[in-house]
């Protein structure tokens, strides 16, 4: 152990000590009194990373805290840090929790490689001027504005993840997740990210997709809840999952796009039902998503909506992680700032010859080493 901590590491070291303090409901004067410190002003420091921690002081805390050192230490943790809003049903808060440390160790892993291959990121969040006073007709009028402005082209869906990763400088990861999550967002300074259900259709791949980019937009003017269920509790909270859902069909299936095939489905020879199910499939939604948009077009009724089952079915399984993702944690290795066996562990692959895989389903050279 080293004999102190200094630079952002005492920044680190010095936040994941409050977290924990707070987190046993410590006062600052009564862990001061447990460490040995003579005033309140020393810890104050510390946890605002304006002083150093010995090696002594830090096993104190160690013992006094209940933590064990990578707590206090590990770049790959997020401790303390981000905020999570999960699109769930059913699913209980002991998963949330163990796949929200899993999902802040890749976040926290993404964030400090970018530090050590000094890749610069914006001290600016785009952020949507809505409020949860806003009208369901502005949400959309931003999904519309959006698809234009980012030239998304007529199917929108097959280049917003692209789209996102370089216009917004997000994060955008495709993993597994417990039955029951099919999205999440993250909000933390230099690395929001959006996390998306791989093994779910890709129509509610891309609906979950554009909901939490919603969120990732508006997140200070319109917090999520920690949990986005499919009936939301209270009123700010319904409106705030309404207008997210209005956003994401619009950014996916913007007027000027959705009108021209609405106006020829009779040309088409498909009955209604059919037609509904080849415009779905053609613009990379699910049935579900595209009565919802044809309702609020006011071109169909609630009892118009298709309701059907494909959208659950199999398909292709997109490859985990991102393209992106996977560079970075290669040029980790070659920079030898993770090794071989802790980047294992953390993407959780099964052995070397799953972390090859890895890489040659991104498209991506197998890495030195593995």
């Amino acid at each position: 152990m080293a004999s102190a901590i200094r630079g952002s590491f005492a920044s680190r070291v010095g936040m994941r000590i409050r977290t924990a303090r707070e987190a046993k409901k410590l006062t600052q004067e009564q862990l001061c009194a447990q460490i040995g410190f003579k005033d309140r002003q020393t810890l104050t420091a510390i946890e605002a990373g304006q002083r150093k921690v010995s090696a002594e002081e830090l096993t104190r805390f160690m013992s006094e805290l209940g933590r064990d050192i990578d707590f206090f230490t590990d770049p790959f943790r997020l401790e303390g840090e981000g905020r999570f809003s999960f699109r769930a049903k059913g699913v209980a808060e002991g998963e949330l929790e163990a796949f929200e440390s899993t999902a802040g160790q890749w976040i926290a892993f993404w964030r400090e490689q970018g530090r050590n291959q000094k890749v610069e990121s914006s001290p600016l969040r785009f952020q949507l001027t809505l409020t949860e006073h806003s009208a369901f007709e502005e949400a959309q009028c931003a999904g519309e504005s959006l698809a234009k402005l980012w030239n998304l082209g007529d199917v929108p869906a097959t280049r917003l993840i692209s789209t996102i990763e370089d216009k917004l400088s997000l994060l955008v990861l495709l993993v597994d997740m417990p039955a029951g999550i099919s999205g999440a967002a993250c909000q933390i300074a230099g690395a929001d990210t959006i996390l998306v259900n791989r093994k779910d259709s890709e129509g509610r791949r891309n609906f979950d997709l554009a909901h939490e980019l919603f969120h990732v937009l508006t997140w200070d003017a319109l917090p999520p809840e920690r949990v986005d269920r499919e009936s939301p509790p209270g009123h700010k909270a319904k409106r705030i999952e309404q207008l997210a859902d209005n956003f994401a069909s619009s950014i996916l299936m913007p007027r000027e796009i959705l009108m021209p095939l609405w106006e020829a489905r009779k040309e088409t020879g498909l009955d209604v039902n059919e037609w509904h199910i080849a415009v779905a499939a053609q613009l990379h939604v699910t049935t579900w998503a595209l009565g919802i948009r044809l309702k609020t077009l006011g071109l169909i009724t609630d009892a118009e909506i298709l309701k059907r089952d494909e959208e659950h079915l199999g398909g292709p399984v997109p490859a985990p992680f991102s393209r992106k993702f996977t560079e970075r944690a290669g040029q980790a290795l070659e920079r030898a700032d993770v090794s071989v066996m802790r980047l294992i562990k953390l993407l959780g692959t099964t052995g070397r010859g799953g972390l090859r895989e890895l890489f040659k389903s991104q498209g991506l050279p197998e890495p030195v080493g593995v």
